[in-house]
């Protein structure tokens, strides 16, 4: 049944002079953002034959770009007879947001073929896209096209050069494109700044950050946060109280990206004090700012103060415990002996308040817990439930435990297990050669090095791959 102020709105249009039936539409559309009175106007479009126009067509369909109701935008888009530049722009730009970005290339190819000209704004959009299908191959080749439209340089452009490479994991890339422009902003900067964090060079990061206050750009909260990531990396505690004090003398706004970085900065640098200052000065927190606070106290040494932390946030009505969260809180009782805590924890989060379903991470937690406590039949009895295979640094805890607490006889065989999980890995061999020397099995510790030698396995000093587990 067709609503009748549907029939109404119709009338009104049909009674109206020629030219005011558009512009009437036009501005429904600035006001309707229902779903109903939408589809009221888009059948209207169908009936007016305002398809005809790309202009009004655009107008309608970024409208339900900005709903984020991406089939009725590409519904709409096919029944525009000639879309222009602005109406693809307006789709791949939503396209970037959708589940699928890289489906931006095929209608990209699209608006080549009409003979349309992509301008700075397109390429961003496309570049984006490429950024979030983490397409570099694909990012490569937009940037030949930027490059043939002589756009490289410009502001725009440039910036979602380095967002893309950045993002795709190409640092390098990232520093070629942002050397490569003419003109920066902030945002140019602090893109660049990121990248070589999100790609694991901190301490470049930290070059471009210095580099940046020295051309006098003033670092707007992204470079900020990432000067912060970059010092929480690698441990530089003065550079990241440098950082702290600017935005202390500036008098910027403690917001919760900020303040967290601040307090992730503080905590994985030893100064957990610090830390507590900065959360306790944020006018809001999220649950990230308490899980990096519950982490940070943890792995200072100060399990009972991130379990009470823990319950502490609990009674919160803001903020919710996530996996994080009780990932933190059970690594926090594995390295301060508080099995029962843990077990506790480790009960609530499948709990129905939670409903969290444990992943490997949290079993590894829980067996490290009942392994460093010398409850190895518990630690194994836990192994034998999970609903997943055990890797690693579950075999490896449940060997340095025996180790510890004397079970000799089962240590062999745990080590053989680590062996068929990574042959390759120099700890699995190690721990089975050492397993072998304790029973004085010497010309098993023989074989083991022989077999090292013939898988080309090397013992150098920090590559184990599960060394982080202990």
């Amino acid at each position: 049944m067709i609503h009748p102020k549907a029939i109404h709105l119709h009338r009104h249009i049909l009674h109206l002079p020629p030219r005011n039936p558009i512009q009437h539409i036009l501005s429904e559309l600035q006001i309707r953002t229902s779903l109903p009175r939408f589809n009221q106007l888009h059948a209207l479009f169908i009936t007016s034959g305002l398809f005809r126009g790309a202009l009004p067509a655009t107008r309608l369909l970024k409208c339900a770009t900005d709903a984020s109701n991406l089939p009725l935008a590409q519904l709409i888009f096919a029944q525009i007879q000639s879309p222009d530049a602005f109406s693809y722009n307006a789709l791949i730009k939503a396209l970037a947001l959708s589940p699928h970005p890289l489906i931006s290339l095929c209608f990209y190819r699209g608006m080549l073929r009409r003979g349309l000209s992509p301008n700075e704004y397109t390429f961003c959009f496309l570049l984006d896209c490429c950024a979030r299908g983490l397409a570099l191959l694909e990012g490569r080749q937009v940037h030949a096209h930027v490059g043939k439209r002589g756009l490289a340089a410009a502001l725009f452009a440039g910036t979602s050069l380095v967002h893309m490479y950045g993002d795709c994991g190409a640092p390098a890339d990232a520093r070629r494109a942002f050397d490569e422009m003419l003109q920066r902003s902030g945002v140019s900067w602090a893109a660049v700044v990121d990248a070589c964090v999100g790609c694991g060079e901190p301490a470049g990061a930290l070059r471009l950050f210095r580099e940046m206050r020295g051309a006098g750009v003033e670092p707007n909260n992204a470079a900020l946060v990432g000067a912060l990531c970059a010092c929480a990396e690698i441990g530089n505690l003065a550079a990241g109280r440098a950082v702290h004090a600017h935005v202390v003398v500036r008098g910027l706004e403690l917001n919760v990206t900020l303040g967290t970085s601040l307090v992730d900065m503080y905590a994985k640098s030893g100064a957990i004090d610090s830390a507590t200052a900065v959360f306790l000065l944020m006018p809001v927190t999220s649950v990230a700012s308490w899980n990096c606070l519950i982490h940070g106290t943890a792995i200072n040494g100060r399990g009972d103060k991130a379990v009470s932390l823990f319950e502490k946030m609990k009674h919160k009505t803001d903020v919710r415990p996530n996996k994080v969260t009780f990932l933190s809180v059970l690594h926090a009782c594995s390295h301060s002996g508080l099995v029962e805590e843990g077990v506790k924890f480790f009960a609530e989060m499948s709990s129905r308040m939670y409903n969290i379903v444990p992943s490997i991470e949290h079993y590894g937690c829980m067996v490290d817990l009942y392994a460093r406590s010398g409850r190895l039949d518990d630690a194994m009895g836990l192994v034998k439930a999970m609903p997943m295979k055990p890797d690693i640094g579950i075999w490896g805890s449940l060997i340095v435990s025996c180790r510890n607490h004397g079970y000799r006889d089962v240590e062999t065989p745990l080590a053989a297990q680590i062996l068929k999980l990574a042959p390759d890995d120099t700890c699995g061999y190690l721990f089975l050669s050492d397993a072998f020397a304790k029973e004085r099995r010497w010309e098993d510790v023989i074989g083991v090095r022989k077999m090292m030698r013939e898988m080309d396995v090397r013992k150098v000093a920090g590559s184990s791959s599960i060394a982080k587990w202990f």
